[in-house]
């Protein structure tokens, strides 16, 4: 008799093993210090920038952003006279410069308000112990405010309509007349070839900050660039000192993040670990691929804007237009007031000695050294001159200055200027022989060639 095999028992369930994952560190909470100075450097920034970048947003950009520039022409005056005691006026003309006595009480007031501002949050918002995600939001938005600007100046040199080739009347003007911001102007405007590389290392630095990749070496750019910008505007006042100051530290504060790491490259010696370049936000992926477009379309923006600006301003200046046969420097030959003729002494402070016509400038240099300026533009019968008082639309003709050119070097100006009737002969100088303008490039020099 046999006896079965045993069947065997089904065997027992295994529970799953479930894998150990240690859990993700807290971020440390950020210092009193620290949250407070994120607070104010924030409000700041926007107070200061706003509306950036609604500007740029079609139809409705440009009123809006005029409307918030109105409203703080009316309560910065206001701020700067009932609370502040400021005596004087505060006025708003548009003159090119940025260091008026408006924009050093605005920087002031947006200030103030930030101080306000920060202090308004931290009592709202006392228990929130960091901010990332915010402290994210403003580095990517302090980025396009810093890239806007790098691009719209490095542009500007590149295609050379920031500053112009030396003119006529500079050529005659002694030194010891230049303002320290004209003597930069001169000779900036000298040399095509330097406005190319300090152009191009502008928007480099821009270009570099429109990813989060290159962000940090495009704000080290930034601040080598900035950084001399800035001295030049101090040092040879030029009224640009509260904004350049200001695109210099956006760039220090985009490299903050990064300074340890970089001490420890640079300065220590050390290793150091890559960082997540990754925003503390989670999207969908229709909104990710919307906003990359709307990147694209924000950049190409930009370089065309800020490109075919700068270029049709280029093509306006004198070297890059179609030049006026009028144009040039010219020594007086004769000069004859009512009818009477002067001769050349230098006790005369009537008569001329020299006449730079430029695009939009005549210059008169007299007997005794000093200049006239007058802005001019041609007439409508093509043969005469209008001196105008002021420019643009509304600007008055002091007087007309009727032409002749007996020939191509010669020319002839019968006009009443000042009351008094003038017929002036003079002879076109070949501005090309300045020393200045005849000296080129030398790579071999067996001594230095300094006049």
């Amino acid at each position: 008799m046999t006896t079965a095999a045993p069947v065997p028992s089904a065997p027992e369930p295994v529970a799953p093993v479930t894998p150990f994952v240690a859990p993700e560190p807290s971020l440390p909470a950020w210092s009193l210090a620290k949250r407070l100075g994120f607070r104010f450097v924030c409000a700041y920034i926007l107070l200061y920038n706003f509306p950036f970048p609604v500007y740029a947003v079609p139809v409705v950009g440009a009123p809006f952003s005029e409307a918030i520039s109105d409203f703080w022409n009316l309560a910065v005056p206001w701020v700067a006279r009932n609370v502040a005691g400021y005596p004087g006026e505060l006025p708003l003309t548009q003159t090119g410069s940025g260091d008026k006595a408006i924009d050093y009480a605005q920087t002031a007031f947006f200030l103030a308000l930030a101080l306000v501002a920060t202090g308004v949050w931290s009592l709202v918002d006392r228990r929130r112990p960091r901010y990332v995600k915010a402290h994210a939001l403003l580095h990517v938005y302090v980025r396009y405010v810093l890239a806007v600007p790098m691009l719209s100046y490095g542009f500007a040199k590149v295609f050379k309509s920031q500053f112009p080739m030396v003119s006529v009347e500079r050529l005659t003007q002694p030194l010891g007349d230049f303002s320290p911001m004209g003597l930069l102007w001169t000779f900036m405007g000298f040399s095509t070839g330097y406005n190319l590389f300090t152009g191009s290392a502008e928007v480099l630095g821009g270009l570099l900050l429109l990813a989060r990749r290159t962000t940090t070496l495009g704000a080290l750019v930034v601040i080598g660039v900035m950084a001399n910008v800035v001295a030049l505007n101090f040092f040879y006042d030029v009224p640009v000192k509260l904004y350049s100051t200001q695109l210099l530290l956006y760039a220090v504060f985009l490299v903050l993040p990064d300074l340890r790491r970089l001490a420890d490259v640079f300065v220590l010696n050390r290793a150091t670990q890559p960082v997540s370049l990754e925003l503390p936000f989670t999207f969908p992926p229709l909104a990710t691929w919307g906003m990359r477009a709307t990147k694209a379309l924000f950049i190409g923006w930009l370089l065309y804007t800020h490109g075919a600006r700068s270029l049709e301003s280029r093509m306006k200046r004198d070297e890059g237009a179609s030049q006026s046969p009028l144009m040039g420097l010219y020594t007086v030959e004769s000069f004859t007031r009512d009818g009477q003729e002067r001769p050349p002494l230098l006790t005369d402070p009537y008569r001329w000695r020299a006449v730079s016509v430029g695009r939009y400038l005549l210059s008169l240099r007299m007997m005794d050294d000093s200049r006239r300026h007058y802005p001019v533009k041609e007439g409508e019968d093509g043969k005469s001159l209008l001196l105008m008082a002021g420019r643009g639309p509304d600007a008055k003709v002091l007087a007309t200055l009727h032409y002749e050119k007996p020939d191509a070097e010669h020319l002839v100006l019968k006009g009443e200027v000042d009351g008094a009737r003038l017929d002036v002969h003079v002879k076109k100088v070949d501005t090309s022989k300045f020393l200045l303008l005849e000296r080129q490039f030398n790579w071999v020099q067996e001594t230095p060639f300094n006049r």
